[in-house]
């Protein structure tokens, strides 16, 4: 978790990615961990993430955490809802995830949309408990529920 955590804040201080580190604490996979970064620009996201595979002192940096690394590595990313603001995940020591189908009702707010890495679905990032009367949809109906904690 350490060397997970050092790599975020070498990246953080090495480029203009603000890296947040989180850890599931729920369901099939408690333990997990998410690395999050937002930015408006993504032909700028894409030319940060080259810049930094060129850096000299980052690939000791990426192999320790590579090397501790269990399990599978999978890539999502969305689209926020139109006005969501800049520092939506400022603050937040927690968040839920809830991933469900395209089309699906929506719950509290405009759901994410995906641009790679989870075709069809859509999402909802809360940072607080789900409403009792509007429960995310069951796993069975194939949506998933997930809950971070922040690390970094």
């Amino acid at each position: 978790m350490s060397a997970f955590v050092c790599q975020l804040a070498w990246i953080n201080e090495h480029t203009g990615l603000e890296m947040t580190g989180w850890r599931r604490t729920d369901g099939d996979h408690p333990g997990a961990i998410l690395a999050t970064t937002t930015y408006e620009d993504h032909a700028w996201f894409l030319g940060e993430v080259a810049r930094l595979q060129t850096l000299v002192d980052y690939g000791p940096v990426n192999d320790t955490t590579a090397a501790l690394t269990v399990g599978k590595d999978a890539f999502e990313r969305w689209d926020a809802p139109p006005d969501t603001p800049a520092n939506w995940l400022s603050g937040w020591s927690f968040f839920l995830q809830v991933t469900a189908p395209e089309g699906t009702r929506a719950w509290p707010g405009q759901g994410w949309t995906n641009a790679e890495g989870a075709d069809g679905r859509i999402t909802w990032l809360l940072d607080g408990e789900w409403p009792v009367d509007n429960r995310p949809a069951h796993v069975a109906s194939g949506g998933r529920q997930e809950r971070w904690t922040r690390i970094h």
